[in-house]
C-alpha cells in the first residue's frame, strides 16, 4: 500500500516537471507552437539555432498542418535569415533558461529537418 502511495505521489510530482508537447493548429495560417522550459539551447559555427522541447513533438501533429520534419525534439533557425532576431531570440531563451521560466514559441514552416522557429514570449 505505501508502495503505491509514493509511486503515486512521484508520478504526481514527474508530471509537472514536462512541459506539454508542443501543439499545431490551421488557423488562421498553419503553426506550431511550444511553451515550456527551455530544456537547452544550442548554435554551431554555421550559424544554426536548435531550442530543445522537454516532450517531443509528435510528427503526425505536424504533418496535419503541412508541415513534415525529420526531427521534432527541436526547433531550428538559421542565424543568415534575420542575425538580428536570431540574437534577440538566442538572448530571450538563454534568459528564460537561466530563470527557469517558461517560454512559448511559435514554428512555422521547416528548417533544416525541423520546425523554423519565428517568434519567443518570456513568461513572468
Amino acid at each position: 500500500m505505501l508502495r503505491g502511495i509514493v509511486f503515486g505521489v512521484l508520478l504526481f510530482i514527474s508530471g509537472g516537471v514536462f512541459a506539454a508537447a508542443p501543439t499545431c493548429s490551421s488557423t488562421p495560417t498553419p503553426y506550431c507552437q511550444y511553451t515550456g522550459k527551455v530544456q537547452k539551447i544550442y548554435i554551431n559555427s554555421s550559424g544554426g539555432i536548435l531550442l530543445y522541447f522537454d516532450t517531443r513533438l509528435d510528427k503526425a501533429v505536424a504533418e496535419s498542418v503541412g508541415f513534415t520534419p525529420t526531427n521534432t525534439s527541436a526547433a531550428h533557425y538559421l542565424v543568415s535569415t534575420n542575425p538580428d532576431f536570431a540574437k534577440m531570440f538566442y538572448s530571450t531563451a538563454l534568459a528564460a533558461q537561466a530563470s527557469k521560466r517558461n517560454v512559448t514559441i511559435q514554428m512555422r514552416g521547416t528548417s533544416s529537418g525541423y520546425l523554423k522557429f519565428d517568434r519567443i514570449w518570456l513568461a513572468e
